[in-house]
C-alpha cells in the first residue's frame, strides 16, 4: 500500500489513467493514496486514436465494475503536449493530431476529467510522494516506449508556455542521427526509446535470441551475459549525454528516473554517471545525482489521480 502525505477527513476516490505507447495502466485511488483496484491493458497506439480511446474506456468500465462509492473524476496522463484537455501529436501514436480527451470522457462518463502530460503526472507524483519531499529541484524522466520528462524548480512543476515543458526525449544529441517520430533527428528518444533502441542495436539483440525485448535483455544482464551488459552500457552512455546537456543548461543537479526501462538501472547507471562526469561543467561533474524512483510502478496513475483529488 502506498500512502500519500495528506489525510483529509473525508475519503474521496478518483480514477487514474496512465496512457503509454504500449500499455495503459489504470487504478482507483483514494485521497489517502491507497490503490483500491488496478487494471492494465494494451494501448494499441499503432492503430488509431479511436482505438486508444476505446481502450481507455475499457479501463474505466472495468474499474467501475463492482465499485459502489462515488468517484470524483478521471485523471489522465498522456504522451505529447496537453493543453486544456486536448492531447496533441503524441510521439509513437499513429495518425494522431489533436484529440480532446476532456470533452470526450466527460461526455461519455459524466465525470470531471483532467488531462496532463504523462511525464508531468509522474513528476507530480514524485514531487508530492517520492524524492520530491527531499529534492526541490530535479528533472523526472520516464524511460519507456517514449522518453518523457518533467521539470521541477523550487518545489513547483514547470509547465512552459504551452504546457509542454520537459520534453527531454526531443533533445538532440546527434544532429545527423536517426529520425524520431516526435519530429526530430538524433533526439534522445531516437536512441533511448524502447523500440528505437532495439532497432538501432538489432544486430546485437539478434545474438540474444528471437523476439527479445528490454525485459529479456535485463534478465540476461542479471546472468552476466556479456552482450546484454554491453547493450545497457551503451544505453547508459546515451542517457548520460542527454543528462549532461540538461544539467549544464539548467544548473540542476538531480535526475530521477521512472518508466519500465528504469528497472534496469543497476546495469546502465555506471556508464551514465561516467558520461555525465566527462561532459558536464566542472561545478556539476562532482555534485549530481541520478536516482531511480521509489514509487516508479505507480507514479503515473498516482499523479493522474492527483489531478482530480488535489
Amino acid at each position: 500500500m502506498i500512502t500519500l502525505q495528506t489525510s483529509p477527513k473525508k475519503v474521496n476516490y478518483a480514477l487514474g489513467i496512465d496512457l503509454g505507447g504500449t500499455y495503459i495502466k489504470s487504478a482507483i485511488i483514494d485521497s489517502k493514496g491507497k490503490i483500491i483496484k488496478q487494471y492494465k491493458t494494451e494501448s494499441y497506439s499503432i492503430i488509431s486514436p479511436q482505438k486508444v480511446i476505446r481502450q481507455i474506456e475499457k479501463c474505466i468500465i472495468e474499474l467501475k465494475k463492482g465499485f459502489d462509492r462515488k468517484i470524483l473524476g478521471i485523471g489522465i496522463g498522456a504522451p505529447g503536449i496537453v493543453t486544456k484537455g486536448v492531447v496533441k501529436y503524441p510521439p509513437n501514436f499513429k495518425s494522431w493530431k489533436e484529440v480532446n480527451f476532456k470533452k470526450h470522457f466527460e461526455k461519455k462518463f459524466k465525470l470531471e476529467t483532467e488531462v496532463d502530460n504523462d511525464a508531468n503526472c509522474a513528476g507530480l507524483a514524485e514531487l508530492k510522494f517520492g524524492f520530491g519531499r527531499k529534492y526541490k529541484n530535479f528533472i523526472f524522466l520516464t524511460l519507456g516506449t517514449g522518453i518523457g520528462g518533467a521539470i521541477v524548480t523550487d518545489g513547483n512543476l514547470y509547465r512552459g508556455e504551452q504546457n509542454g515543458a520537459g520534453e527531454f526525449g526531443m533533445m538532440t544529441i546527434n544532429f545527423n542521427g536517426p529520425y524520431c517520430l516526435g519530429g526530430n533527428y538524433g533526439a534522445v528518444e531516437a536512441y533511448l526509446g524502447r523500440n528505437y533502441f532495439l532497432e538501432n542495436e538489432k544486430s546485437q539483440v539478434k545474438l540474444l535470441g528471437i523476439k527479445i525485448d528490454i525485459d529479456d535483455i535485463q534478465k540476461l544482464a542479471g546472468k552476466n551475459n556479456k552482450i546484454a551488459r554491453e547493450l545497457f552500457k551503451k544505453y547508459g552512455f546515451y542517457l548520460g549525454v542527454g543528462l549532461a546537456n540538461y544539467f549544464n543548461l539548467m544548473d540542476v543537479r538531480t535526475a530521477i528516473l521512472g518508466g519500465g526501462i528504469s528497472n534496469a538501472y543497476k546495469y546502465f547507471i555506471t556508464e551514465c554517471i561516467k558520461t555525465i562526469k566527462e561532459r558536464s561543467i566542472k561545478t556539476i561533474r562532482n555534485k549530481f545525482k541520478v536516482l531511480k524512483s521509489n514509487i516508479n510502478n505507480n507514479a503515473g496513475v498516482l499523479g493522474a489521480a492527483a489531478l482530480v483529488l488535489y
